[in-house]
């Protein structure tokens, strides 16, 4: 999938160079870990013990894991011990639109190799063709939403095509057109796969 010449150029003046980490709060790292590393496959790379609130400077005791993705960036959670820091709120019903972080794989099999993971593990998961990306839905032990996610042939076409009138249908949707644009996207039945 090659991209084209004004792609590669665009992209050559964006400043923020790549995806660094991801920070999260867990209430149970243990979990978390079994999640990202014996179920995703990402490695736990760092465990860092802390006993000063870096924001307060305020006596503290806090873990802040790193889990490497394959390109070197890492996913991050932090876990507070109980009772020195506030609660959190982060187990209440989760809407995915409010958050969720989309990490791409390689291909489609390794989209359905995840959801045998997972099927074997018990998590409830959706494949989803959106037509410019194939990916599977899933939430880890803290409610985050999680996307995994692979290019399919046509992406950079799509992509490329879509950048050239992103800012006029941004501009109708805010003027209220609401047309849909992705022709792409095919229906949930239609994503279910071997």
């Amino acid at each position: 999938m090659n991209v084209s010449p004004e792609t590669l150029e665009r992209r050559s003046r964006t400043r923020i160079r790549q995806f660094h980490h991801h920070a999260f709060r867990t209430t149970d790292m243990e979990a978390t870990r079994h999640f990202w590393e014996d179920i995703l496959g990402c490695p736990l790379i760092g465990t860092f013990v802390e006993t000063t609130d870096p924001v307060t400077e305020e006596p503290s005791n806090y873990i802040h894991t790193f889990f490497e993705l394959g390109d070197g960036t890492a996913l991050a959670f932090f876990q507070f011990q109980e009772g020195l820091y506030r609660e959190s709120s982060i187990r209440g019903p989760q809407d995915p639109f409010d958050h969720h972080i989309a990490l791409e794989v390689d291909s489609k099999d390794a989209v359905y190799a995840y959801r045998d993971r997972l099927k074997a593990e018990g998590i409830d998961h959706m494949l989803i063709d959106h037509g410019y990306c194939y990916s599977i839905y899933m939430h880890d032990p803290n409610g985050m939403q999680v996307e995994l996610t692979t290019k399919v042939p046509q992406t950079v076409e799509i992509m490329e095509r879509h950048a050239k009138t992103a800012h006029a249908d941004l501009e109708r949707w805010l003027a209220g057109v609401t047309e849909a644009n992705n022709q792409y996207r095919r229906l949930r039945g239609a994503s279910e796969a071997p």
